[in-house]
């Protein structure tokens, strides 16, 4: 191995090199998990050391055992020889055990900090030992996407990036009593021992740089936070793959699909939605496609037979992902009634459908969709959030037009606002070229691949209009 003189001389050389040039970057991603088929947050770190790879950037990943098999299944030889998985220590597998006689809430915002806050701590010597091996130019942390969580990726020799994160979200003033004695008190202990495991773990405070999904995120970040705040939403949405019919799929006479693809808890809005469309069944023959389960699943399937809605309401169940995506291809108008969200890769997955969407207007499917993609319903009271639903659904259903028009606004609002992964990664890369050059005091410009691919999107252009671009990048 170089001595630790030498690395240092080659990492001043390859500082000024990026700070002159585009060459290829040199990322280490941590994240405990790292799986397509867990989805969601698990998803984020793939799908930037995939993308990344495909830009030519080199990159490594450190994650959790738990995958290996997936990740040995998904890659090559020799892209496996980049990804370093974590064991489980004794500690870790007596905690989970005892998570498992908890209830979720405490089992979730409590034990399961405590189990990826141990792996961060087993990941950090491996993760600084890569950084002098291979000549790491920057660490990035794709998740845990809370903002409260604690980082112990904190002087590592190189930048650290976090992000983007999503979270610090409460249900709104008239729905807080969804959240039962045990939940508050999960919260509050969580959210005590997260300010405590902060100032002892300074990650964040360290960090260069902290991507936010929304100003709710960024407030409820740990305080003496010294890096940058960029404001870009965790979610994402591969327009290569999601995109609308080749063809019109809507027959003549057909009643109007509403659809809603989520988990059947209370946060997620299922039951004023079931009781929103009983009203629409009355004036319309409309109908409603349900996706997904959960706790209130045989809840939901009593009420739906309590309003005789049984003709109307069709349960899916859980779907895998193709299978819910024929489902939705061909329904109307995508609902997302959540009322604590941050927001989600399947609303950006039916937008980019060509779908309308009625959504909640609170937190992440509020910032979402805009008017010209959907109707937010405001939630003031229970009653008006429910009158607001059906309202908003009748309209649509007595409204093709409008559904044509808004279905082409979604379009048009994914492709335009950092929603799909291309446009996404492409941001990510102008944000770790703009770390590495604040940390030289250097100029920050903007890629010429992103001027190149995305110049032409208004976000784009204001952030290319900010910033000037030296001759040599």
């Amino acid at each position: 191995m170089a001595s630790i003189g030498s690395h240092l001389k080659t990492r001043v050389w390859r500082f000024q090199s990026l700070a002159d040039s585009s060459e290829s970057l040199r990322v280490l991603i941590f994240a405990d998990n790292a799986s397509m088929e867990m989805s969601g947050e698990a998803a984020l770190a793939l799908y930037y050391f995939d993308r990344l790879r495909e830009r030519n950037h080199h990159v490594w990943l450190v994650c959790h055992s738990r995958v290996e098999a997936e990740l040995n299944n998904r890659y090559s030889e020799d892209i496996r020889r980049r990804i370093c998985f974590i064991k489980d220590s004794r500690l870790q597998k007596a905690l989970y055990r005892f998570g498992q006689l908890l209830p979720f809430q405490i089992r979730d915002r409590i034990i399961g900090q405590l189990l990826h806050l141990i792996t961060q701590l087993k990941a950090r010597p491996i993760i600084k030992q890569l950084t002098k091996q291979v000549g790491i130019d920057l660490v990035f942390s794709p998740s845990v996407i809370s903002p409260k969580s604690p980082s112990c990726l904190y002087d590592l020799g190189v930048p650290v990036v976090i992000g983007p994160m999503c979270g610090g979200i409460d249900f709104p003033p008239c729905f807080q009593d969804l959240e039962s004695i045990l939940t508050r008190l999960s919260a509050w202990v969580g959210r005590s021992a997260a300010y405590g495991l902060n100032r002892l773990f300074p990650g964040k405070s360290k960090a260069a740089a902290l991507l936010v999904a929304n100003q709710q995120t960024a407030r409820a970040l740990p305080t003496r936070c010294t890096g940058r705040l960029y404001e870009v939403v965790e979610s994402g949405v591969d327009l290569s793959i999601w995109q609308p019919p080749k063809a019109p799929q809507r027959v003549p006479g057909q009643p109007i699909k509403f659809v809603y693809m989520a988990r059947f808890v209370d946060q997620k809005g299922i039951p004023f939605l079931i009781e929103a469309f009983s009203r629409v069944a009355r004036d319309t023959t409309a109908t409603l496609d349900l996706i997904g389960n959960g706790e209130l699943f045989e809840t939901m399937k009593t009420k739906v037979r309590e309003l005789n809605l049984q003709d109307q309401v069709i349960f899916h169940g859980w779907l895998a992902l193709q299978d819910a995506a024929e489902v939705i291809q061909h329904c109307d108008v995508y609902l997302v009634p959540a009322i604590r969200d941050c927001g989600g890769c399947a609303l950006l997955e039916a937008m980019a459908m060509g779908l309308p969407v009625i959504a909640a207007n609170w937190a992440g499917p509020g910032a979402y969709i805009d008017d010209k993609s959907g109707i937010r319903v405001d939630v003031p009271t229970r009653e008006a959030f429910i009158h607001g639903l059906s309202a908003a659904m009748v309209k649509l259903a007595d409204s093709p037009s409008l559904r044509e028009q808004l279905g082409k606004g979604s379009l048009q609002r994914v492709r335009e606002n950092y929603f799909d992964w291309d446009a996404k990664v492409e941001r990510i890369v102008d944000i770790f070229y703009e770390v590495l050059r604040n940390a030289r005091d250097c100029p920050a410009p903007v890629s010429p691949l992103f001027k190149t691919r995305y110049g032409h999107l208004p976000a784009a252009r204001a952030l290319v209009a900010r910033t000037k671009v030296p001759s040599s990048f």
